[in-house]
């Protein structure tokens, strides 16, 4: 499966024009020379900055370790905290198909702002639920 890129730009202001970033133009050209004649398909969405990966290493490093341990899961069952902390914070609707209780966001799916909101909620709550004390990023840094 060969990997397609993706190339950056914004609206013109106008909402008349694409306007590319200029830095991309020689990997653009060698992508269109690749495809030269064949029919394509064009996706316009709007940007999302995702997590970065500091914030990742936070997260995974320093916040869920602690309250996992602070509520006495083990390391196998991170993954289990991480999805409970992330529907517990962005909350959590019925689909009607399913008649379950389905996350109304997805962790993979959180921009860079929402995730920031997440680390902010879970250092609040855990201080609040369990005094727990969770260092923030310029605080320490996972080993």
């Amino acid at each position: 499966m060969a990997l397609v890129p993706i190339f950056h730009g914004k609206v013109s202001d106008d909402g008349e024009r694409l306007e590319l970033a200029e830095n991309e133009r020689n990997l653009r050209r060698g992508y269109l020379r690749q495809l030269a004649g064949q029919p394509i398909d064009v996706v316009v969405r709007r940007h999302r900055n995702k997590r970065s990966d500091r914030q990742n290493r936070w997260h995974w490093g320093i916040a869920v370790p602690l309250i996992a341990q602070e509520l006495g899961y083990d390391k196998h069952e991170h993954e289990d905290v991480h999805y409970a902390l992330v529907a517990k914070c962005f909350g959590t609707h019925v689909d009607p198909r399913l008649n379950q209780e389905i996350p109304n966001k997805r962790s993979s799916a959180l921009s860079t702002e929402e995730f920031s909101q997440l680390m902010e909620w879970e250092v609040r709550w855990a201080a609040q639920e369990y005094g727990l004390n969770i260092p923030l990023p310029n605080e320490a840094e996972a080993a």
